[in-house]
């Protein structure tokens, strides 16, 4: 497949498959916009969409919104996540559908997804802290890099069509480096998106003077990256990324540890646990070190054999997706961390796993640093 000939063509003849606005989320932009609206009428616009009624509920109940008991209504998770979140809640899980769906990029677009909501996250944080519009920060995180989903889309339609492998990532990634400005475009524009969201998508790499939306979103951009290479960032590498106010990097060092579980809400997908065969085999030079992970689908229980301050290899019965994130526990203590898997290699009957540390508190990271410190298991 030559990405590039394919990619023209698209664009050419007008082709680029671009999901429909959606629904959830103009409802409730319609009843938002009305003057005597009901936590009922929202939940009524909310209950037919399932899919996004079971995100809105373990939202409510992560990190990011948790306060108090568990909420096991819409009414209740409308109460803690404000009537004015939903919008932009019904379009973050637009994209999550679209990214967890199945197909022969399904781990790229996981990714994309990953780092898309974690944009909008801190984009949303940083306009809070500078006096901007929350709201519009969200959106523009979220759909900022929108044309890098649209492009892996039209790369799996290609290869679906002529029967192919996927192109290799490399080649993808080249791909979405290029074009995903002129891309997103076309989402802007069936959308009908504002303007100042089409030049975020067009321009957050060059920030145009005076477009200070483009510029934080670029920003945001930047700690989120910063995130997919480091375990935990302090305030010192916030401030140092950021150039942002001692008093703007405290705040966000505080909201960075919420993103992961934020982000695995809209996770539908069970962990495919399935029933052990015998003891895993071991990789060479193994440790007695295990981390449990806790999903819908069971638990699974990793034994570790090397780790460092970022990461950690280990040996489970169960695969994982690529780019899957997910929440483990050092069995035997409190420590909980969240992890991406970043590779899976068949080891027989088991599975080896890689997977990269992500967005830790500094007080994680030092215990996860404490443990590779005392012995407990063998660094890398």
């Amino acid at each position: 497949m030559d990405v590039e000939e394919v990619l023209m063509e698209a664009v050419r003849c007008d082709a680029v498959r671009v999901p429909p606005y959606p629904s959830t989320a103009m409802k409730l932009q319609k009843l938002l916009a009305t003057p005597n609206y009901s936590t009922g009428q929202l939940v009524e616009a909310m209950r037919t969409d399932a899919v996004f009624a079971g995100n809105i509920l373990r939202l409510a109940n992560s990190p990011f919104y948790r306060r108090g008991n568990p909420v096991t209504s819409l009414s209740a998770a409308v109460g803690r996540i404000g009537a004015k979140e939903l919008t932009r809640l019904a379009l973050a899980a637009t994209v999550s559908n679209a990214a967890t769906q199945g197909g022969v990029l399904s781990s790229e677009r996981r990714r994309l997804w990953r780092e898309a909501f974690a944009s909008a996250l801190v984009c949303e944080a940083l306009a809070r802290l500078e006096g901007a519009d929350p709201e519009e920060a969200f959106v523009a995180g979220l759909l900022h890099d929108s044309g890098s989903m649209l492009i892996v889309g039209c790369l799996e339609d290609e290869a679906t069509k002529v029967r192919e492998d996927a192109p290799p990532l490399t080649e993808v990634r080249d791909a979405i480096e290029r074009h995903h400005g002129s891309f997103g475009a076309v989402l802007a524009s069936r959308w009908q998106l504002p303007q100042s969201l089409a030049n975020v998508i067009v321009g957050h790499h060059e920030p145009a003077p005076g477009d200070a939306l483009s510029r934080r979103v670029a920003r945001a951009d930047r700690i989120v990256m910063a995130l997919e290479s480091h375990a935990s960032l302090d305030a010192l590498a916030l401030a140092e990324i950021t150039g942002a106010s001692p008093l703007a990097c405290r705040e966000l060092v505080e909201l960075i540890p919420k993103i992961p579980g934020s982000i695995a809400a809209f996770d539908a997908d069970a962990i495919p646990v399935r029933k052990p065969t015998g003891k895993p085999r071991q990789a060479p030079n193994s440790v007695s070190f295990t981390l449990e992970l806790h999903g819908k689908g069971g638990s699974l229980v990793l034994d570790v054999c090397k780790a460092t301050a970022t990461g950690f290899v280990a040996i489970a019965e169960g695969p994982l997706p690529l780019n899957r994130l997910v929440e483990v526990q050092v069995m035997g203590t409190k420590t909980a961390l969240w992890a991406v898997v970043q590779n899976v290699r068949t080891l027989g009957t088991a599975q080896e796993l890689e997977c990269s540390l992500f967005a830790l508190a500094p007080e994680v990271a030092r215990e996860w640093s404490k443990l590779l410190e005392h012995g407990s298991v063998k660094a890398a």
